[in-house]
């Protein structure tokens, strides 16, 4: 038994999800920050400016409270003016004169607008390259889940792929802007700040270095525990999200049964868990913030309590005590602001991990650096002794040697598992095989460019998938540049231009999710007109009429004989009747391909 689990395990060709969270979670916050700079590298420039416009608020601190010590020294007291003013100032304003007051009060006003305007300018700049990034990075996890899940090789489910386009990719705005620049600017401050208040008072800035050393402690101690507590919530909410998805695709089967309480059960069920688990978060992350804020209470009261001492033996003026005061709270904050930043950054860090995992995970197909390029193929298909398997399981298909002229008509047959789709998905280099190599007009299929490659075929399915768009949208998918009257030329072509004019809106229409509002017949002749619209020199139908009625499988009879004329044509074939166009047959069993000629009972369709 524990052999059979192994070798279940063993059929996924990527990590294991267990394993592959336990190494996300042990990568180190700075390589995930790293990883985040490399991702936005068309964004550096951006970057390099946001991080200038942080460094500014750092001036702006430091001279805030310097008007405030003035009136307190200068204008209420009768202190000399401090050393740092220009030394024309003191004799057109002198302590003690209004003058002073108002040059202090304007001064006061005009750092408050500085540092408003400066927080509104970086901001604005700020959010609008971060949803820029966001919008590019968002479309590359896109087309990697495409590309996984069109291979069948991601053993994710799509719920949870759509869970790390929409919640975990704008993590690489988190990580990338927000992640090590607000922490160098935090340590910007902190160091001016100190450096300023030792100035003033060795004494305050020796209490706020003790009162820091529990504080980045803390920080240090609770930013692992955070982040496995982030990537816990991540995969609970995932889960919850993925039935609201799954239930939802499948919303008629859940009413025909009568399932809707058990559905939102299970729902409720697996988002009481995802808010546990967020709750635990948050409870970790409240004490994180009330042990720094009680560490900085504890460092600012010291340094109060020295300063008043100071004050009173006539060490320290009063303005003095209140510039310490505030340069100490503008130092205890940056260490409170890194704490409470590494905290929210788990969560954009357990994110990123998920992203970077998923962006990491290298598709089964990959194109050469220099592919061949080509135009319209003939049409000639060849395998050489082609070996494909899934994981370490046994061959699906061995020794598979098949020469198939271009133009012909082909039968694919065999019981269900016997490698029928395998074949084609090898034809369209949906995987490559193990062993062997599969050869379009004498060019192996990985020299090809893929793009030109897939433009060679057009397919139809027995279920065929239809876009919650309009009809001429749906049958120029394959040719998104065709004008209106090819794409009604398709649909005469595929008998399906009647019933679209009859439609309100015609070729606007819109079918609604998956095609729904049409019916099945209805839907298999848009698809039947997309293959006529691309016009691919290979055509691979996979028994297009099987699940639809005699009388619709009638009226389409027409249209699939005009689609396959001229055409190499992959017939996947369930059921005899459908055999009737091929030339020839391919059979497959037990691994095996052999090329037959089509059954003499079977009759050919009418000339």
């Amino acid at each position: 038994m524990v052999d059979v689990q192994n070798k279940i395990k063993s059929v996924s060709l990527f990590t294991p999800a267990r394993r592959r969270r336990r190494s996300e979670i042990s990568l180190s916050p700075l390589r995930i920050y790293l990883r985040a700079w490399r991702e936005a590298r068309g964004f550096r420039r951006d970057l390099a400016l946001i991080f200038a416009l942080g460094l500014i608020g750092t001036p702006l601190s430091l001279l805030a409270p310097l008007p405030v010590k003035v009136i307190i020294d200068n204008v209420i007291g009768t202190a000399p003016l401090p050393r740092w003013i220009p030394t024309n100032l003191p004799a057109m304003l002198p302590p003690g004169s209004e003058a002073l007051f108002w040059c202090a009060i304007l001064s006061s006003v005009t750092l408050v607008g500085l540092s408003l305007g400066h927080r509104q300018l970086e901001w604005l700049f700020r959010e609008g390259v971060a949803e820029r990034l966001v919008h590019g990075f968002r479309g590359r996890v896109f087309l990697r889940s495409l590309q996984l899940l069109a291979l069948g090789r991601d053993t994710r489910n799509s719920q949870d792929l759509a869970y790390r386009i929409s919640y975990d990719a704008p993590a690489i705005q988190w990580t990338a802007i927000y992640g090590i620049m607000p922490l160098v600017h935090a340590l910007v401050t902190l160091a001016a700040m100190l450096g300023v208040t030792a100035a003033i008072s060795p004494k305050a800035a020796l209490v706020a270095l003790a009162t820091s050393v529990p504080m980045v402690w803390l920080i240090h101690c609770n930013q692992q525990r955070l982040r496995r507590k982030w990537h816990g919530f991540k995969e609970q909410d995932s889960a919850a999200q993925a039935i609201v998805q799954e239930v939802l695709g499948a919303v008629r089967l859940v009413a025909t049964f009568g399932q809707e309480r058990h559905e939102t059960a299970r729902f409720l069920d697996e988002s009481r868990k995802s808010y546990r688990a967020r709750l635990q978060v948050l409870r970790t992350e409240g004490e994180l913030a009330a042990l720094l804020g009680l560490s900085a209470a504890l460092g600012t009261t010291a340094v109060i309590y020295l300063g008043v001492r100071d004050v009173q033996a006539h060490a320290m003026s009063i303005g003095d005590l209140l510039l310490v005061i505030a340069y100490i709270g503008q130092v205890l904050a940056p260490l409170q602001t890194i704490g409470t930043h590494i905290a929210s950054q788990q969560q954009a860090i357990a994110a990123a991990q998920r992203v970077f995992g998923l962006l990491d995970e290298r598709p089964a197909v990959v194109e050469r650096a220099n592919p061949t390029r080509i135009g319209r193929a003939a049409g000639a298909v060849s395998f050489r002794d082609v070996d494909f398997a899934y994981g370490e399981r046994d061959d699906v298909l061995r020794g598979v040697a098949l020469e198939i002229p271009a133009g012909s008509c082909v039968g694919v047959v065999g019981r269900t598992g016997a490698g029928k789709s395998t074949l084609v998905n090898l034809l369209i280099r949906l995987f490559d095989p193990v062993a062997g190599a599969v050869l379009l007009d004498g060019i192996d299929l990985r020299d090809l460019s893929l793009d030109d490659l897939r433009r060679q075929f057009a397919v139809v399915s027995q279920e065929p998938v239809l876009f919650s768009t309009t009809i001429a949208e749906n049958i120029a998918y394959g040719s998104p540049g065709a004008s209106l009257e090819q794409i009604v030329e398709a649909a005469r072509q595929a008998s399906a231009h009647d019933f679209i004019a009859a439609l309100p809106d015609g070729y606007c229409t819109r079918v609604g999710e998956r095609g729904m509002t049409l019916s099945g017949g209805e839907r298999q002749r848009i698809a039947l007109a997309r293959a006529f619209l691309k016009d691919a020199p290979i055509l691979i139908l996979d028994e297009p009429t099987s699940a639809i009625d005699t009388e619709t499988e009638a009226a389409i009879v027409g249209a699939l004989e005009r689609l396959v004329a001229g055409r190499t044509t992959f017939l996947i074939a369930h059921r005899l009747s459908t055999l009737r166009y091929a030339d020839c047959i391919i059979r497959l069993a037990d691994g095996r391909a052999t090329l037959e000629p089509r059954p003499a009972d079977i009759e050919a369709p009418a000339a």
